[in-house]
């Protein structure tokens, strides 16, 4: 199945382009200080859902114009005071609702390839749990404000943040950072775990994000990182099921082109040429994936 042409997309609130099999994604509400809104949500579940299903896409590299005041300053308080940020649609049930940042979130966590976010600037609820905790690699200016405002505002952290958070620093940090309601700064204890790099200087984080990014794609096969990111992400329940898991992924990796291909790059000493291709995997994903999509209207 063909895919439609970048440029097509419709995305009106962040800018998209590929470079060297890079996605490079820029939120680009400046005047708004990128303030989460619904049009900026549905934009980047667009842009990385097809970043997800295109082969020549290695790394999704997300970050925000560096002229504007903030990464993210968390929802867009005008669309919170109309409810659809946050409530979505007035006619659903509570079974009903779909959290537009938790879809974000899940489009980023479930996307088969390496995603990087470069936080350039202060971040904000949202700015937080929906565009930094569902990524691979954290790249932040040691600078940034960190701030959840859920709980002073009568609402609890959203995006997944709960599930996400605790997995990544622990149950401990994790009831720190979400129920104190303190300021934080990268180099927090509770933190400075979750950041792969923390940059000193504010215009150095996306430089540093994309030098990684270029040298993480060039060395790594999308198949194989696909596989990994699916082993963490859905574990078996027990290490012998996790075993099972493991040496049928290995069996297929080392009987792959790829495989093949690693192997004579490794002795040749040049780079890997991986010719598969995500799409191309039928083994993926090996468990049965949940349907949290919106539900089918009522006849």
């Amino acid at each position: 199945m063909s895919l439609p042409e970048l440029h097509t997309l419709g995305i009106t609130e962040v800018a998209a382009s590929v470079e060297s099999g890079i996605l490079i994604i820029t939120l680009r509400s400046s005047r708004k200080m990128n303030s989460f809104t619904e049009k900026m949500g549905l934009d980047l579940t667009r842009v990385i859902q097809w970043g997800d299903a295109n082969d020549q896409v290695r790394v999704l590299l997300l970050t925000a114009d560096p002229k504007s005041p903030a990464f993210c300053a968390g929802a867009d308080m005008e669309e919170v005071i109309k409810g659809s940020v946050l409530l979505g649609r007035k006619e659903d049930t509570e079974d009903e609702h779909r959290d537009p940042g938790g879809q974000v979130a899940m489009s980023i966590y479930n996307n088969r390839k390496i995603t990087i976010v470069a936080v350039n600037g202060h971040a904000s609820g949202s700015g937080f749990t929906s565009l930094q905790l569902p990524f691979d690699f954290r790249f932040i200016w040691a600078g940034a404000q960190i701030t959840l405002p859920f709980l002073r505002l009568g609402i609890l952290p959203e995006s997944t943040s709960t599930y996400l958070l605790s997995r990544l620093v622990g149950q401990s940090r994790a009831t720190s950072i979400l129920l104190s309601n303190a300021k934080m700064q990268p180099s927090s204890p509770n933190l400075s775990i979750l950041y792969h790099d923390i940059l000193p200087n504010k215009e150095d984080v996306f430089p540093a994000a994309l030098s990684f990014a270029k040298m993480i794609s060039t060395n790594s096969a999308p198949v194989s990182v696909s596989y990994t990111k699916g082993l963490l992400h859905h574990p078996g329940q027990t290490i012998e099921e996790n075993h099972l898991l493991d040496s049928r992924a290995m069996k297929r990796r080392g009987a792959s082109k790829d495989g093949e291909e690693g192997l004579k790059a490794f002795m040749q000493r040049r780079s890997p040429n991986f010719p598969d291709t995500v799409s191309n995997e039928t083994w993926y994903p090996w468990w049965k994936p949940r349907d949290v999509g919106h539900p089918k209207a009522k006849l």
